[in-house]
């Protein structure tokens, strides 16, 4: 798995040496929605969740997995994927022109690399609707659920092949895509490696699957990497087939909850400052970096 910093000036080293700014913060919102098979009223919701995200004073929304587009089978899915450059995205670029927001796209039906395969796109905007960073999702949901759907997210779905981080008012960000989340080699990579300090996780996880380790994995991430950890959600029915389980969450370096939406399964926005002195006074009374970089090398020629 080869590694890309987005488009940031800084390099990875120097980001991740960098301490933060003294009394740095930023207001952000996580959001939390029911795509349906409607890109235009699916559109529309997320207007609504940026005009309040504006309107708290925010500087930057994040959108889960499928904000454009859920159908009730992958070719349909399919059909819809255009480049980054077509008009299903114009519309996004726009919004974050009209509302100031950066926003975070957290999975977009990316034209692919043949006509059988799209890409699982998480694209970052900046406030002037140009493109900040893109990550092509990596690990595939290629899963029979326990008492749930099979989903075989590689029949129609290429994965990447580059780790993304890029510098936003929201702090230094490392993108991801939900089953990503079960892989802590890829936050590790993002938060030592990209110097992230907010890692993202946008999704739409099933009912079974988030019920039993939605939480926990999100709260082990924030743990471990000692990063903000911001998870946009789906949530509900989006189709016959199809259900997420919700529970969009912003969670702190210590693991802590500090933004959830008071209806886990409702469309709306949790608004949390990101206080970027607490971050550093986590990694300065627990130093992981400073101890990892000991064990790595005692465990040389072990650790994969």
């Amino acid at each position: 798995m080869s590694q890309s910093q987005g488009v940031s000036a800084s390099s990875p080293a120097a980001a991740a040496a960098a301490p933060s700014q003294p009394g740095r913060r930023s207001k952000v919102a996580v959001g939390q929605m029911t795509s349906v098979g409607d890109q235009l009223a699916n559109f529309n919701t997320c207007k609504q969740l940026a005009e309040q995200a504006a309107a708290a004073g925010c500087s930057m929304l994040f959108l889960p997995e499928c904000f454009s587009f859920i159908g009730a089978s992958q070719p349909e899915s399919l059909s819809k994927a255009e480049p980054l450059d077509g008009p299903a995205m114009a519309r996004y670029r726009q919004l974050a022109r009209d509302t100031g927001l950066w926003l975070s796209l957290g999975g977009f039906q990316e034209t692919g690399p043949d006509p059988e395969h799209l890409y699982n796109c998480h694209v970052v905007l900046d406030a002037s609707g140009a493109t900040a960073a893109a990550y092509r999702k990596v690990h595939l949901f290629d899963v029979d659920v326990p008492n749930g759907p099979v989903l075989m997210e590689s029949r129609t779905t290429a994965p990447g092949d580059k780790l993304v981080a890029c510098d936003s008012p929201a702090g230094r960000l490392g993108l991801s895509v939900c089953y990503d989340l079960r892989f802590p080699e890829v936050y590790q990579t993002l938060t030592w490696g990209m110097g992230a300090e907010v890692l993202l996780v946008p999704s739409a996880f099933t009912k079974v699957t988030g019920k039993a380790h939605w939480e926990v994995l999100l709260r082990a991430r924030a743990i471990e990497c000692q990063c903000f950890v911001i998870a946009a959600a789906q949530a509900g029915k989006h189709n016959e087939k199809r259900e997420s389980y919700g529970h969009a969450l912003i969670i702190d370096p210590w693991g802590e909850v500090i933004g959830r939406l008071e209806d886990p399964q409702g469309t709306g926005i949790a608004v949390a400052e990101l206080d970027f002195e607490l971050l550093s006074a986590v990694r300065t009374k627990v130093p992981i970096r400073e101890h990892r970089a000991k064990g790595r090398s005692q465990l040389a020629g072990q650790l994969t």
